[in-house]
């Protein structure tokens, strides 16, 4: 991981984009009289289109004007301006060719030209250009500034230097020129020119700690940390709150491989106010990237974050960095509140939505996962695993309609072959045999297992089911049977197996199963328990099957047959 703090110009050549702030732009000659009515109204919707950036209206009323006035430069030059907020310079430059030719004096309409041309790669017919208007208006900063830029997007440095000290002979030291030379000077590997310039910057503004901040982070980029180190200290001693001056220690203390330093000062950016919080986000996302300053210092960096939610307790990025790390920790309550300060002001987030919903579905929480799909399907109404959540959730509520409403549709958008489908097709069966409708239910059972055919738990409900119908018990045993052979311990399966051989008389066979299952509980069920006094019953054993129903009472989630069975010593269907 590498921090940087200060971007403007420290890599590459940052090309300036060129803003003529002379004067104001020039005046169409709009004459309005009665037989040129059309052509006032055409330029005035042009013009009014123009400003509100409605570009492809105002370019048909421009040609319009133009169809009446073919030899109006202006109309050139706002068509000019409209193909190159398209990026269709080949148009643009057509345009502009077409208005020099009417006028090649006007000084917008040339700064116009050359920014064309140089953006079109024409670098002479650009140079030409702006040493034209330099010459008509030799105190326009701008000029030089485009013509420099011009050289440098030439790859023509020693001219664009030539033109940086003319800047500087001329209008004084001036911060992006320093910036934009030692930037050249790199480039044609002269380092010592490079921080020359920058040191002629900070003698020119000895009070400005900015500049020596700019210098020191130039240091680090050339590799001697100490000079940069040393600048850090120099303005600490002065202002021992600084905190780019602490994150600047900080990487100096990272190159150095010295993580304990680093860690202290990055505590110390970090409680720093005059660092925004955006800059500390971006550092702590930066750090997540290495994995293995993570997996090493994972406990420090965590305060870090606490720091920041400390500072910004309502900042949503923070809160999301936040909810991140108390993931990362197995702290999931405290990284839900996070995530939800996050969606009250940042409600159009899918992701957050999203990470908030399968921590209200890891807590076991339907009502809040209810809630809250509700209120991202308000900002995502198309996206299927809201649909899912809000389905499920319902379901688990016994809002079965709604589950069924939400799963439905949820189910009809869901892409194909996505690794919801499952789970989708398996929610839909049991809302639908919630709602009575067998039918249904087993169709999308049915459905799943062509998919999904080792899918346990809907085999598993899927034959409970059917052995309560009564019917199709030969195919309940089938999907049973292979439950049970694939986890021949799971005491649930184990006493669906048992209960459909019950129902198909086969109460020897069923004693069997039934008492692995019963060993095998350790949550000590009072379906099962009741299930084993059932068979017990019909194995002749009526002592044991009172004893075990007596259990249940104890236990607890028996049927409403039992006190019966107890009273009367029967089994009562």
């Amino acid at each position: 991981m590498s921090l940087n703090f200060y971007k403007s110009g420290v890599f590459g050549l940052a090309l300036t984009v060129c803003s003529f702030a002379y004067g104001q732009e020039p005046e169409s000659d709009v004459a309005v009289f009665d037989d040129d009515i059309n052509y006032t109204y055409n330029f005035f919707e042009a013009d009014k289109n123009f400003i509100e950036e409605n570009f492809e209206l105002s370019e048909s009323y421009y040609q319009l004007c133009l169809n009446a006035k073919p030899d109006n430069p202006f109309l050139y030059y706002r068509l000019a301006s409209i193909a190159l907020q398209r990026h269709d310079l080949n148009l643009a430059e057509s345009y502009i060719d077409k208005c020099l030719e009417f006028d090649d004096k006007n000084e917008w309409y040339l700064y116009m030209a050359g920014n064309i041309y140089m953006y079109a790669s024409k670098f002479e017919k650009a140079e030409k250009i702006f040493n034209k208007l330099i010459d008509t208006k030799p105190n326009e900063f701008d000029f030089y500034a485009c013509l420099s830029d011009i050289y440098i997007k030439a790859n023509n440095l020693k001219k664009a230097l030539s033109v940086y000290n003319l800047i500087e002979k001329k209008f004084g030291i001036d911060e992006s020129i320093s910036i934009q030379k030692k930037n050249v000077y790199l480039k044609l590997k002269k380092k010592k020119n490079a921080e020359a310039e920058l040191v002629k910057l900070v003698n020119a503004n000895p009070e400005e700690e900015h500049f020596k901040l700019i210098l020191a982070d130039f240091y680090v980029q050339i590799g001697e940390i100490e000079k940069s180190i040393s600048i850090y200290r120099e303005i600490l001693k002065a202002n021992p709150n600084d905190g780019f001056s602490h994150l600047g220690l900080a990487v100096c203390y990272q190159y150095l491989k010295d993580f304990d330093n680093f860690f202290a000062e990055m505590n110390a950016g970090f409680a720093s106010t005059s660092v925004a919080c955006e800059m500390k986000v971006g550092i702590l996302v930066d750090m997540t990237r290495d994995q293995n300053l993570v997996k090493e210092h994972f406990d420090q960096i965590f305060k870090l974050a606490e720091l920041l939610i400390q500072f910004y307790p309502e900042d949503p990025d923070a809160n999301t960095i936040y909810a991140d790390f108390q993931m990362n920790r197995g702290n999931i309550y405290i990284a839900r509140l996070a995530l939800q300060k996050v969606v009250e002001t940042r409600k159009d987030k899918f992701g957050i939505w999203e990470q908030l919903l399968f921590i209200d579905n890891q807590l076991v929480d339907w009502n809040s996962m209810f809630k809250h799909s509700n209120e991202a399907l308000e900002y995502f109404p198309n996206v299927p695993v809201f649909y899912f959540f809000n389905g499920i959730s319902s379901y688990q509520l016994s809002r079965y309609e709604q589950a069924k409403k939400s799963l439905d549709f949820g189910y009809k958008i869901l892409p194909k072959n996505d690794i919801l489908q499952s789970d989708y097709l398996t929610f839909l069966g049991e809302v639908y045999y919630k709602l009575d409708d067998k039918e249904t239910a087993y169709s999308f059972f049915d459905k799943l297992l062509t998919v999904d055919p080792d899918n346990l738990m809907v085999m598993n409900n899927y034959s409970y089911y059917l052995s309560l119908d009564k019917e199709n018990l030969q195919k309940a045993k089938s999907m049973s049977f292979k439950t049970i052979q694939k986890e021949p311990e799971n005491s649930t399966y184990l006493d669906t197996y048992a209960w459909i051989l019950f129902e198909m008389k086969q109460y020897g066979e069923a004693l069997i199963y039934i008492q692995k299952a019963v060993e095998n509980d350790i949550s000590r069920s009072g379906v099962i328990i009741e299930h084993y006094g059932d068979i017990l019953y019909f194995n002749n054993d009526l002592e044991g099957a009172i004893e075990q129903w007596k259990r249940v009472k104890t236990i607890g989630n028996g049927s409403d047959k039992l006190d019966e069975k107890i009273e009367s010593g029967k089994y009562i269907e």
